[in-house]
């Protein structure tokens, strides 16, 4: 079997969550009653496309990710992960950077500031 680009270059993370994440799609297909096939005619694509979605497949474009999260009427709200004040790390970082800055602030006392 050819081993892909992506194969070598995710983290096991992106793996775990592309798994995860089409296991959920599959299971919110079938809670609708929905086969492999109606759903993927619905998507335009062919069943083995979708199939490889919810095997978690990293090869599985991003435009389809979104078509079916839309058919399956998941996908309102999926953007506010990626809004800055919803960032997490960035706030970490920040954290982080004001907390250095205090440091070296405190460092330096009155007698060094010659104002």
């Amino acid at each position: 079997m050819k081993t892909k680009t992506w194969d070598k270059t995710l983290t096991a993370e992106a793996v775990a969550s592309l798994k995860e994440m089409g296991r959920l799609i599959s299971q919110a297909r079938q809670r609708r009653y929905m086969t492999l096939l109606e759903l993927s005619r619905r998507a335009g694509v062919d069943r083995r496309t979708l199939s490889q979605l919810e095997a978690g497949n990293p090869g599985v474009s991003i435009g389809l990710f979104f078509q079916i999260l839309s058919l399956l009427n998941l996908g309102r709200g999926i953007e506010e992960f990626l809004k800055p004040e919803n960032d997490i790390e960035t706030a970490a970082m920040h954290v982080r950077k004001i907390r250095k800055h205090q440091k070296l602030v405190k460092k330096i006392s009155d007698d060094e500031v010659n104002f």
